[in-house]
Order: structure tokens, then sequence, then C-alpha cells
């Protein structure tokens, strides 16, 4: 019979790999406990797991935890910043705390313009611009990607880079992750502000009206696993009626890319080096920006056990 500690670590691999995971969940099952009283034994297990997960507090109507809040909010904050991105249970962890049904939203800061910004945790809101890879390494669920900044995606025509090759090959075992893009794992969607109102009290933050900016906010990590800046990305592919499980057609107008009230286009830019630095307070600014489209593709874990993109530039 699986032990508690057994159950715990496959269910933290699995929810890692989000959606990817949950549709093949009961093979994976199976194939890692053969014998029908061993996996009838993670089923209750997990079935038991849920229904404790529904009487913690952060699952609860959210009237029912608003004086938790901030203590929510520090807890998640700890947890990105803190989370070993190399390990498949660490990983998991984060993603379930960011997908839970009543996650705490994050503060992010204010611009230049005086907007207000605030993450909406979800840790699988982008999409790859390439298919799965044919490899024989492990992919690595949607919460987990990479980003090209050297490959000319096909898509917007409009503002691609001459200079920039389409063609990708696999990438390499020993190759350095850091060169032509970086590996990162999504934390959730970037809203604005939709009122006028400028100092915010916490029926205002509760009530909104937030919008969508059309950018996700996502933790870079290196080679080491270790959290190296918080990133802003632009989403290319709109999520349909379904939730976002079936993406439409990519964006192709020259219109993408900026922040409400903003000047300035680009598809991805630093907005701190740290989460723990992002409040309402903290004055947003941008680093590290790219002023055209990128390419995002699939991560993959190596047989040394590094997470690199699944293709990099030719």
């Amino acid at each position: 019979m699986p032990t508690d500690a057994e159950c715990l670590a496959f269910w933290n691999e699995e929810n890692a790999r989000g959606f990817d995971g949950l549709m093949h969940m009961g093979d994976a099952v199976e194939a890692r406990w053969p014998r029908r009283a061993d996996y009838m034994a993670y089923f209750n297990w997990s079935k038991k797991r849920r229904e404790d997960e529904m009487m913690q507090p952060s699952l609860v109507p959210q009237e029912d935890v608003k004086e938790n809040i901030p203590a929510l909010q520090e807890q998640l904050k700890t947890m990105i910043a803190t989370t070993n991105y190399n390990s498949s249970t660490d990983r998991g962890k984060l993603a379930g705390a960011l997908n839970r049904m009543i996650a705490p939203w994050l503060p992010v800061g204010r611009d230049r313009n005086g907007s207000i910004y605030r993450v909406v945790p979800g840790a699988y809101e982008m999409w790859p611009d390439r298919p799965d890879p044919e490899t024989d390494r492990e992919v690595l669920g949607k919460n987990v990607l990479g980003v090209n900044t050297n490959v000319q995606p096909e898509i917007p025509v409009h503002s691609r880079k001459a200079e920039f090759s389409e063609s990708t090959k696999p990438g390499e075992e020993s190759g350095d992750p850091e060169v032509g893009g970086f590996i990162f794992h999504q934390i959730g969607t970037l809203e604005h502000w939709g009122g006028w109102r400028r100092e915010l009290s916490c029926q205002d933050i509760k009530n909104g009206p937030w919008d969508p900016t059309e950018f996700y906010v996502v933790v870079r990590f290196g080679r080491n696993g270790a959290a190296n800046g918080i990133y802003i990305i632009y989403n290319f592919y709109p999520e349909d009626e379904f939730g976002g499980y079936v993406r439409g057609q990519k964006i192709s107008d020259e219109y993408w890319g900026y922040l409400r009230w903003g000047d300035q286009q680009f598809s991805i830019a630093k907005i701190a080096d740290d989460i723990t630095e992002l409040e309402f307070s903290h004055t947003l600014s941008l680093a590290e920006t790219v002023d055209y489209p990128v390419e995002i593709v699939r991560a993959v874990e190596t047989s040394g056990g590094a997470i690199v993109r699944a293709t990099v530039a030719q």
C-alpha cells in the first residue's frame, strides 16, 4: 500500500503537469501502482485530500476569509520567492496554491501615469506558440514554459525582426538556458484598476472594476532552480469561451503590447527583482523590455535534471 508521503509526492508531481496531467491521471496512477489495491488506496487518499482542502480557509467564500487575505498574500509571495523550480514536487505545490478556487490576489503597484495593477493568481494562463515537441525528454506542464527572444514568430508579420531566424532546434542539455531567452513559471493575470479613484478602499479592491491587460506575470528561474526576477509577458492567444482550454487565433495586427494609457509597445518587461517588492505603493517601472514579438515554447527536463526550452534558435 502506498504511504501518505508517497501519495503526496505523486499528487504534487501530477499537479505540476496541470491539464496535461489531469487528462492522463488514471493511466499515470495505474502505471505507478499496478496492483488494484494500491491504486484504489491512492484514489481514496486523493478524495480525502480534496475534501480536506474544501475546509481550508482559502477555499471558503471570500467574505468569510477577508481578514486573512493579507496573511494569505504573504504566504503566497513567500512560496513564489522560495520555491525550488527544479523540483516537480515544489512546482506542484505552487501550482496548486495558484489555482485554488479562491487564491489571494497580489498587489503589483502603480505606473507613472497613476494606473494601479494587481495579479490574479493562475498557473496555466499562457499558451505556447509551437505544438508539443517530439522528444524523448519529459515535457513539463504548461505552468512552466520558455521564451525565445531571438526566434522570429510567423505572426504578427507587422512587427517581425528581419535578423532573427524562424528555424529552431532542440534545446541542448549542456546549453546555457539564459542565452536567447529563459525559462519561467506562470504566476497569474495582470489586471489594472478600471475606475477613476486613485486611493482604493478594501471594498474597491474587492468589488473592482478590474480590467485585463492581456499581460501575464511570470517568475523567471535559472539552472539552479532559484527565482531570478518577476516579468510580464504579453499574451498573443486570447482565451476562448471555454475558459482557455482551446485557444483562438493568434493576434495578428500591430496593436498589441500596451499597458493602460501607456505609449510603450513591448512583449516582455521585468517589473521586480523579487515578488516581495510588489505592493500598491510600489512604483511600477519596466526594465529589460523587448519591443518585438517573442516565441513561447514548452519546457523539458533533461536527463541530468536541468530544465531547458524544448526548442531554441537554429
